[in-house]
C-alpha cells in the first residue's frame, strides 16, 4: 500500500526550501480543489486538513482570522512546525503562529513561544 495523501502532502513540505513552501501548498489547494470538484479524491479528511491549511497560510499574511477548523490530530504537528519555520525564515509575520494556534489549537498543544 501506498503513502497516504497526507504522507505524501507532508513529505513535500518537508522537502521544499522554505521559500516555496506557500506557494507550492496553494497550488496543492488548487489541484485538491479540482480533484473534488471532479469527485477525483481518496480521503476526504486529508483534503480538507490540507485545504484548510492552505487557506490558513495564504491568509495569515494579512493577519486575517480564520473560523476554527478541525483538522485530525496527527496533521497538526507538521502544520505547527511548518508555521514556526515559516515565521522563522520571515515568510510569514510572527503573529502568525498566535493565528494558527487559534485557528487550529487542540488541548493537548501548548502555544508556540516566541523568541
Amino acid at each position: 500500500m501506498g503513502m497516504s495523501l497526507f504522507d505524501q502532502f507532508a513529505a513535500m513540505v518537508e522537502r521544499l526550501p522554505i521559500r516555496a513552501v506557500i506557494s507550492a501548498v496553494i497550488l496543492q489547494r488548487k489541484m485538491l480543489e479540482d480533484d473534488m470538484a471532479h469527485k477525483r479524491t481518496v480521503s476526504i479528511d486529508d483534503v480538507h486538513s490540507i485545504i484548510a491549511f492552505s487557506e490558513f497560510l495564504e491568509s495569515a499574511p494579512n493577519m486575517a482570522r480564520l473560523p476554527k477548523t478541525a483538522v485530525l490530530m496527527n496533521h497538526l504537528g507538521l502544520y505547527r512546525a511548518t508555521v514556526k519555520r515559516l515565521v522563522e525564515a520571515g515568510e510569514l509575520p510572527w503573529e502568525s503562529l498566535g493565528l494558527f494556534d487559534a485557528a487550529f489549537s487542540a488541548s493537548e498543544f501548548q502555544p508556540i513561544k516566541t523568541c
